[in-house]
């Protein structure tokens, strides 16, 4: 015979563990669509707008650390690391553009995959960022983007990826080959 209190304490604890999953998943949902604004903005040089952005998922963020990070119960969480990530690449992609260098965010959950997976995207964000100043006939910043980008892929070699990182570095590195043909390109159309 089963206790009716112990499957009724399970009961219980399952519905507050899935109540808190889907208010941790609206939250992630609005640090990421806010993160993505912010790195649109950062590509249209609203630099005012994308602060703006960065400011409200830092926010949300801190919100859902006071509020669920128990345990390190957030770690856990697909929605929660994806939006992770996004921040990474949207507040990294913004000290870029400032000319500021990267350092360690102020978010504590933040994990080494989300760090790796977010620097890797920012690369990408790079190349748009470098077809965009290449057109308006901005070059000197082409070499900046590569040799940010060459400093990604070289810190990423040194470490043993599997998984979604492996996939992501491998992205960087695909990034950094783009940036090197686009002033490839610039140089040969200059002469």
């Amino acid at each position: 015979m089963i206790k009716k209190s112990f499957l009724s304490k399970i009961k219980k604890d399952l519905e507050l563990y899935q109540k808190e999953r889907n208010e941790i998943i609206g939250e992630s949902r609005r640090i990421l669509q806010k993160s993505k604004t912010a790195i649109f903005a950062l590509h249209r040089l609203d630099e005012k707008q994308a602060k703006e952005n960065i400011k409200e998922a830092e926010s949300l963020l801190k919100k859902l650390n006071r509020t669920y990070n128990k345990n390190n119960r957030l770690r856990f969480e697909g929605s929660y690391k994806a939006a992770m990530e996004e921040y990474v690449e949207a507040k990294t992609f913004h000290q870029v553009l400032s000319g500021k260098a990267l350092d360690k965010l102020g978010i504590e959950t933040i994990g080494p995959e989300e760090y790796i997976n977010g620097l890797a995207d920012l690369t990408g964000e790079l190349v748009r960022q470098a077809v965009l100043q290449a057109t308006r006939g901005n070059y000197q910043v082409l070499k900046k983007y590569k040799i940010f980008t060459e400093e990604i892929v070289g810190y990423l070699l040194t470490l043993y990826l599997s998984g979604q990182c492996r996939q992501k570095f491998d992205d960087a590195k695909r990034n950094l080959k783009r940036l090197e043909q686009i002033i490839y390109e610039v140089q040969v159309r200059n002469k």
